[in-house]
């Protein structure tokens, strides 16, 4: 049966699917090609039920992950239920980490990675992330991040990009993806066709990308040619129009294009990105998007991360949908199953991977990984006019447009100042700057203090731009320290390229500000 062509209108989201014999059975075909996420700490009732019945994949977020030792204790639970149940991350280090999302990251970005260009430092930091996944008895981790950035006012690429060169990317997403694996881990590269050119958040709005199919080839599809080497690949919801019409994620165009990129069939399996976000769900409706993934050939349904739907909702809605689309006659029961049992096969093999691959224990990896992001960041950053002294410190986070990748983090500048031995402090209130001594505010001597703002987008970003040109005006002193792409950094005097927002980016730059970089 031929996939349906793109037409959002034609679909209501509110539309119910007809019911099946059981409502409240599982049925092993459809859960046999989902990846589920479930809200808290501990394994619910529902889940494991789910587990049970055959479910194929979990992934863990944020919300699951305040810590490794929380994330290994779920991954175990996971494990003890359904032995062949995958645990998934997506875990890239830099600013899109869950193991240490309340903390930040120990490691650097994708970008700062591709700056220092050292190969050999690639994979040592791919492998140090594999054994730290390893010791939490994860499986599959949803990296490395294979798209171009080649637009610099991309909100939702950008430093997570090892570059804007389709060798550079290939080179290193190569290397990083083979320190995973020499640690046990599945791979999986994203978002293919690529993501580097939009400028638009996928979480939040549909994005076309209007390239030629030439253009498209030589700046974004040309590091797709690694796949073969990958366990999986994950697709994007991009508009490509040179290749075919709808998401690329939920349209049968892609995977085609996939078998043509790597000069082959392609054998690992497809994962699609989270199909609860806006880019397809808001129009098509979330049970419309998960059969359509299936009809574009996707393996396995990454479902989402259960903020904007109930999590054991979000399970039972995508498992209806399939069996609603087989009773309806839409989708054969054999396709369906056959796809089950296809990812099942796939996804054991990442099991028998990592239970012959030894973990190294818990608090080395956590060690190791410190170590190297520290040596890795130190490499990368760069400052012009940007000396600091140990006097006291006033931080002002002018970014306004929202991380959804990433998701929500504390800034981490103020943090390393403290560490260094600067007193900082960051204002309730940035355009009262001069006014200090208000309650809440800004202490009498702040005036008179260092004052450092952070920037990622100040071109593209128009609130940004503003906030940073009325503060330049104002206090022409200011350091900028930019955590976004260096093309997409302001014309300021006094700059510091962090090449990411996290932790370990930002203590780099202070050592650098400092005068004490390694």
């Amino acid at each position: 049966m031929e996939p349906p062509s793109w037409d959002p209108d034609a679909a209501d989201p509110d539309a119910a699917y007809p019911d099946t014999a059981d409502v409240d059975a599982w049925d092993p075909d459809a859960l046999g090609v989902l990846m589920a996420p479930f809200t808290g700490t501990e394994l619910p009732d529902w889940m494991g039920e789910a587990l049970d019945a055959g479910l194929a994949s979990v992934i863990l977020v944020g919300h699951n992950t305040p810590d490794a030792a929380t994330a290994r204790r779920l991954a175990r639970a996971v494990h003890a239920r359904s032995e062949e149940c995958a645990v998934a991350i997506d875990e890239e280090g830099g600013d899109v980490t869950r193991l240490q999302a309340v903390t930040g990251s120990s490691l650097p970005t994708a970008w700062a990675l591709g700056v220092v260009d050292d190969i050999e430092l690639t994979r040592e930091v791919g492998k140090a992330l594999g054994d730290l996944l390893a010791a939490c008895d994860l499986d599959l981790d949803l990296a490395p991040v294979l798209d171009v950035s080649t637009d610099p006012a991309n909100p939702v690429i950008g430093t997570r990009a090892f570059g804007d060169d389709p060798d550079r990317v290939a080179a290193h997403a190569k290397a990083f993806a083979t320190g995973l694996i020499e640690a046990g881990l599945g791979t999986c590269a994203k978002h293919f066709p690529g993501h580097g050119a939009s400028a638009t958040d996928s979480h939040t709005a549909l994005r076309l990308i209007d390239l030629d199919a030439r253009q498209f080839e030589r700046e974004h599809l040309a590091p797709w040619r690694i796949a073969p080497w990958l366990d999986s690949i994950m697709t994007a919801h991009v508009l490509v129009p040179a290749y075919g019409a709808g998401p690329a994620s939920i349209s049968p165009w892609s995977r085609p294009l996939l078998d043509r990129a790597v000069g082959g069939t392609y054998q690992g399996l497809v994962i699609t990105d989270a199909l609860d976000m806006a880019a397809v769900a808001a129009d098509l409706g979330y049970g419309e998007s998960v059969v359509r993934a299936i009809e574009a050939g996707a393996d396995l349904l990454c479902l989402g991360t259960s903020l904007r739907l109930d999590d054991e909702q979000m399970l039972r809605e995508a498992h209806d949908a399939l069996l609603g689309a087989i009773d309806s006659g839409r989708l054969p029961r054999e396709t369906l199953r056959a796809r089950a049992e296809r990812t099942r096969s796939r996804l054991h093999s990442l099991r028998i991977r990592r239970r012959f691959v030894p973990a190294p224990e818990l608090e080395d990896a956590l060690r190791r990984v410190e170590r190297l992001g520290a040596e890795a960041a130190a490499r990368a950053v760069r400052a012009r006019h940007a000396s600091l002294t140990l006097d006291p410190a006033v931080v002002l986070d002018l970014r306004v447009r929202a991380q959804h990748a990433s998701g929500a983090r504390t800034q981490q500048l103020v943090e390393a100042l403290r560490e260094r031995g600067v007193q900082a402090v960051e204002p309730d209130y940035p355009d009262q700057l001069d006014l200090p001594g208000s309650p809440g505010r800004l202490p009498p001597q702040s005036t008179a203090a260092q004052l450092l703002a952070i920037t990622r987008l100040p071109r593209s970003d128009p609130e940004e731009g503003r906030r940073l040109a009325a503060l330049a005006a104002r206090h022409p002193e200011v350091i900028v320290v930019h955590t976004g792409v260096p093309d997409a950094a302001p014309d300021h005097r006094r700059l510091v390229l962090a090449h990411g927002g996290g932790r370990t980016m930002m203590r780099a730059a202070v050592d650098l500000m400092l005068g004490r970089q390694r």
